[in-house]
């Protein structure tokens, strides 16, 4: 748990550090520019940095807006990863429980939910298909079928209907996070007010020399960053982005593969 921990904590640094590199070229490059217009070109007094506080004042409060709600569904997405595991484990031990009390074989019912979790992993890191994890969850509950077949009391067939739906609507919250972008509108506006922002600096007058580079820079690499990390945390299920490597800004999905790991372990 430890190494996880750490590991964890290694890979979030290392995405800031990506995300802050995919921005430093844009801050570079408004300063560029504005050496260009302002000190090349001799292109001054268009406008001062106070009339500019407005526009950055607005594109603050719509990134401010965006994070928060990213953030929200975040929130949520790191419990779902917990909800499968735990309720596939429940499966397991209710249906264990339920033969094992009629004298009936349950030497299946692991290896069977197994391969099902097997599949849902490889969903995660987009190895199938969502139609094809969708038939997972089909498979959870014709498991459960025929663990009633097998002579299951009614009390426990009830017990694992409710977790195979909890597991189900928790897969299905999964892939709409995944597959749906937060408030696309949102994004447009965004991204427009950032350009907007950036050049601003870029043409913008300061009152000393010093500022109009660190601010400028500073500016410039903090919009930028903040665009990267929103569009970054609205897929908290990138497993299989960057080449299989995944993102910092990715959920834990270390409860569900702790239980991945339990069921694959041979039946005593």
């Amino acid at each position: 748990m430890i190494t996880q921990t750490s590991t964890r904590r290694r890979t979030v640094l290392t995405e800031g550090l990506t995300l802050l590199v995919k921005a430093l070229p844009v801050a570079i490059l408004v300063m560029v520019l504005r050496f260009l217009l302002h000190d090349v070109l001799d292109v001054n007094d268009i406008m001062g940095f106070g009339d500019a506080a407005a526009v950055l004042t607005g594109t603050a409060l719509i990134i401010g807006l965006m994070l928060a709600g990213v953030i929200a569904d975040y929130k949520e997405a790191e419990k779902l990863p917990g909800v499968i595991g735990s309720s596939l484990l429940l499966l397991d031990r209710l249906a264990e429980s339920g033969l094992g009390s009629q004298g009936k074989d349950t030497g299946w019912v692991r290896p069977r939910l197994a391969t099902i979790a097997t599949q849902i992993d490889d969903w995660f890191h987009g190895r199938i298909t969502d139609e094809q994890v969708v038939e997972q969850q089909g498979e959870l509950f014709e498991m459960i079928v025929e663990v009633e077949r097998a002579g299951c009391s009614t009390a426990y067939i009830t017990q694992m209907l409710a977790r195979a739906t909890d597991a189900a609507g928790a897969i299905q919250r999964a892939m709409s996070i995944r597959n749906t972008q937060f408030i696309k509108a949102g994004y447009a506006l965004m991204t427009i007010l950032v350009a907007v922002v950036l050049i601003l600096l870029i043409i913008a007058d300061f009152p000393s020399e010093v500022a109009q580079w660190t601010v400028c820079g500073a500016l410039s690499l903090v919009y930028t960053y903040l665009l990267l990390l929103v569009r970054d945390l609205d897929n908290p299920f990138g497993y299989a982005d960057n080449n299989g490597r995944g993102s910092g800004a990715d959920v834990d999905l270390s409860p569900f593969t702790s239980a991945l790991d339990l069921l694959n372990r041979p039946v005593k």
